[in-house]
């Protein structure tokens, strides 16, 4: 998989990320022209940035999932499905305290880390033969 693919699964998690500060009054105003502007405008309405979130979290855990069939480490993916449980609770349970929302981010972000971390290394091999060499013929 080419080195762009491998970051992809980075961009959900930082996107969950930047959603949570579309709840700030003070920003919501440019954020709505932005988006607007985009053609997107009915993203930044309450059910909009929910099902954007969902949308965003089950694309972050396909990746994940994705990735943990080929390094055969569930740590990451255990990671970001508890990280996406809380962002869902805390987005879902309103009004939520801004911790619990940075909290599930952080976790679905570190999840992301760990698991571009597990792409990254050089795989070690592990096979063992029970041959004997062959001496001198």
């Amino acid at each position: 998989m080419p080195a762009f693919g491998r970051t992809l699964s980075l961009l959900p998690s930082a996107g969950v990320a930047v959603l949570s500060k579309f709840t700030c009054s003070l920003c919501l105003g440019a954020y709505t022209g932005l988006l607007s502007s985009l053609g997107v405008g009915f993203v930044a309405t309450e059910a909009g940035l929910t099902w954007l979130t969902v949308g965003l979290l089950a694309l972050g855990v396909a990746a994940v999932a994705w990735s943990a069939r080929r390094h055969r480490h569930l740590g990451p993916l255990g990671l970001m499905l508890l990280g996406s449980g809380v962002l869902l609770v805390a987005r879902l349970d309103q009004p939520s305290p801004t911790k619990v929302l940075i909290a599930g981010a952080v976790l679905a972000v570190g999840a992301s880390l760990w698991n571009f971390w597990l792409e990254r290394r050089k795989p070690s091999c592990r096979v063992q033969t029970n041959e004997q060499p062959v001496k001198g013929r």
